[in-house]
């Protein structure tokens, strides 16, 4: 028989909010019969399942022990709104509590991670208003209103946990363990050779970053011309110059831009889920490349649109930003002259890359919380730990997909 702690209460600071457990017993190691709690029911239930067990620790000091393997991971509860978020067995507040301070996680995140399974993700207003403000805004304001949300911050705070490529979309590894700064090179020489560049040819580049593919490229004497609706990135991007063979930054939204020209090849790495009007985005390929042209295009995905938990619309990507649904997309292009040469899956490759950069950030934590705050460390160490863990259970897949424009 496994022992259990019998915990007769717990009294916050926060006037009348107090919380009951009630004892938690267990029967025998093949019948269980637990009582208390509804949550403390359903992640023991769930945590008896598994080989690993999650040290709960109240604010009162007092603590339990939910499963019956070695103990991999903790849940620090502060006060009674930690008490309150695990009650509700609810991901996006469980997910604030963390953000807002009110309860620590450490220890091993797959492990706490693969809670969620137990939890729902409820919240009807926030996802409504997703919709609504497209609306009321236009689609264009609210694109450069969310992406000022993700991307525009301090540099240093992305640079903190990328790899020195500064790239911000996955490698393409051919070894689990080989540095992440090869497999990013490898995808780079990969799209390079899918569009067919060289020396003087001319790109578009729709979202470049902290500059990491455009300084590759001008490298190798080609010509990029980027777009973008984050102003942190343009600066950045300008700022490094001759690297990126004087780049030409725009800031416009992609679904805006009419240059008198076009492109060999237009080049979109991780910005697919800023872009879910397929048939806009289509259009605009076929309108700005020249004949013979290449689009390619990598992106994050879901099987359903608009499928994204509470905690990324309402902490990471807001509106209705969507990650990629490729049978949607190749819908689009199957309605548009655009011919589809190629499609790869990178579900693993994104795991890998999320797992590096997961890593690299929690490396660098106090840094991180001295020069930006603990909120930012928070959401970025849930966002990440939350995508290796997505991308490892197959609820967010990856696509590299290339695109032709024929000759005629």
């Amino acid at each position: 028989m496994r022992a259990t702690p019998d915990i007769q209460k717990l009294n916050s600071t926060e006037g009348d909010n107090s919380y009951v457990l009630d004892r938690i017993a267990t029967a025998g190691s093949n019948d269980a019969a637990l009582r208390g709690p509804l949550w403390l029911r359903t992640l023991e239930s769930t945590l008896v399942r598994s080989s690993n067990a999650v040290l709960f620790v109240f604010p009162d000091g007092r603590q339990l022990r939910c499963g019956t393997g070695k103990v991999v991971a903790e849940v620090r509860l502060r006060n009674a709104r930690a008490l309150r978020s695990l009650e509700s067995l609810d991901e996006g507040n469980i997910a604030q509590s963390y953000i807002d301070c009110d309860l620590d996680l450490t220890g091993d995140m797959l492990a706490l991670l693969d809670l969620r399974r137990c939890f729902s993700d409820r919240h009807r207003a926030h996802s409504l208003w997703r919709f609504i403000q497209p609306i009321f805004l236009g689609q264009i304001r609210t694109n450069a209103k969310a992406i000022s949300v993700h991307y525009d911050q301090d540099p240093e705070f992305y640079l903190s946990f990328l790899d020195e490529t500064r790239c911000y979309t996955q490698g393409i590894f051919h070894d689990d363990n080989e540095p992440l700064n090869v497999a990013i090179r490898r995808k780079f020489d990969y799209c390079l050779e899918s569009c067919r560049l060289g020396p003087g040819s001319h790109i578009l580049e729709v979202g470049p970053g902290w500059g990491a593919f455009t300084e590759y490229a001008a490298e190798r004497g080609i010509r990029i011309t980027a777009v973008t609706i984050s102003r942190k990135s343009k600066e950045y991007v300008d700022s490094l110059g001759p690297r990126t063979g004087n780049c030409n930054v725009q800031m416009i939204d992609f679904l805006k831009y009419a240059p008198g020209e076009q492109y060999d090849a237009i080049v979109v790495m991780g910005i697919m889920e800023h872009l879910p009007q397929y048939d806009q985005v289509t259009k605009r390929f076929w309108r700005l490349l020249k004949p013979g042209g290449v689009v390619y295009l990598d992106a994050s995905a879901t099987r359903a649109k608009y499928d994204v938990s509470s905690f990324i619309y309402r902490n990471i990507y807001p509106a209705n930003h969507s990650f990629f649904v490729l049978h949607d997309f190749l819908k689009a292009v199957a309605n548009s002259p655009l011919q589809v040469r190629s499609v790869a899956e990178d579900r693993h490759n994104y795991f890998l890359t999320f797992k590096h950069w997961a890593e690299k950030l929690e490396s660098n934590r106090e840094h991180l919380i001295s020069r930006f705050g603990e909120t930012n460390y928070r959401r970025f160490h849930l966002y990440l730990w939350g995508s290796v863990h997505s991308f490892r259970m197959d609820v967010l897949q990856c696509y590299r997909v290339v695109l032709d424009k024929p000759l005629s």
